[in-house]
C-alpha cells in the first residue's frame, strides 16, 4: 500500500499537510492537520505516514529560471485561463511571498535527507490542478471547492471539515501519486527547464495532468 505526503506551505498556522494511502483513486486520507512551519508539518506528517514513504508533493516553488519567469508555469498559466481562471491563480515565482517560498523549500530539504536515498518529491499547485481535472470552474471557483468535493480522488473518516490549506495539502499528495505511479494522463513539466536553478538533489519533479495545453511531453531529465 503506497503512502504519500503532501504539505501545504504557509505562515505561523497556516502550513497545511496530509498523509493519504492507495494504489489507485480514490486514495485514503490517512490523516491531515495545520503546523505552524516547516519543522512541526514534516515532524506530524512523517510520523503520521510511518517509515516508508513513497513521494511527496509541495505546494511551493522548488526550481527557478534564473532569467525570470518558469516555462512550466507560463503553459499552466495559458492552459488554466484559457479554462476561466484568473491569471493569478499561477503567479511568477518572483512575486511569491516569503512563507511560501522558504518554508517550502526547507520541508522539500527535510524529505530528502530523511533517507539515504530521500524520497521522490513533486511540486504541485493544487488551485491550477482543480482547473485542469474540471473541478473549478468559472461559477465555482476553488476557494467555493471543499475536500468532501473531491471523492474521486481521496476518501475517508477525515475529508469532512477539512481547511483549504489541508485540502491543497492533499492534492499535493495526489500529485505525489501520480508520479509515483506515472499516470498517463499527466506529465513532468520539470523537463521544460533546462537552465532552472534547484538546491535539491536529486531535483523534484513537477507533476500535472494532461490537457489541450499540455500534450508535448516533457524531456526525460
Amino acid at each position: 500500500m503506497g503512502i504519500y505526503v503532501g504539505f501545504d506551505p504557509g505562515g505561523s498556522g497556516a502550513f497545511g499537510w496530509a498523509v493519504v494511502s492507495g494504489e489507485a483513486f480514490p486514495l485514503r486520507l490517512v490523516d491531515r492537520g495545520i503546523a505552524h512551519h516547516a519543522h512541526g508539518a514534516f515532524n506530524t506528517a512523517m510520523d503520521c505516514a510511518g517509515s516508508k514513504v513513497n513521494a511527496v508533493g509541495i505546494d511551493a516553488p522548488l526550481f527557478w529560471n534564473p532569467a525570470g519567469d518558469r516555462r512550466a508555469d507560463q503553459m499552466v498559466r495559458k492552459a488554466i485561463m484559457q479554462l476561466g481562471s484568473p491569471s493569478a491563480t499561477v503567479n511568477s515565482v518572483n512575486s511569491l511571498q516569503g512563507a511560501c517560498l522558504i518554508q517550502g523549500i526547507l520541508v522539500a530539504m527535510m524529505c530528502q535527507q530523511k533517507t539515504a536515498k530521500g524520497i521522490p518529491i513533486t511540486e504541485a499547485h493544487p488551485k491550477a490542478l482543480l482547473w485542469l481535472v474540471g473541478k473549478a470552474t468559472c461559477n465555482c471557483p476553488p476557494v467555493d471547492i471543499a475536500m468532501s468535493d473531491l471523492n474521486e480522488y481521496v476518501v475517508g473518516s477525515r475529508v469532512q471539515g477539512a481547511s483549504d490549506h489541508e485540502r491543497d495539502a492533499v492534492l499535493g499528495a495526489v500529485a505525489a501519486f501520480a508520479m509515483e505511479s506515472r499516470l498517463m494522463e499527466w506529465r513532468d513539466l520539470y523537463g521544460l527547464e533546462p537552465d532552472s536553478i534547484t538546491p535539491l538533489n536529486p531535483p523534484p519533479g513537477y507533476w500535472m495532468p494532461l490537457c489541450p495545453d499540455l500534450r508535448q511531453p516533457a524531456s526525460a531529465r
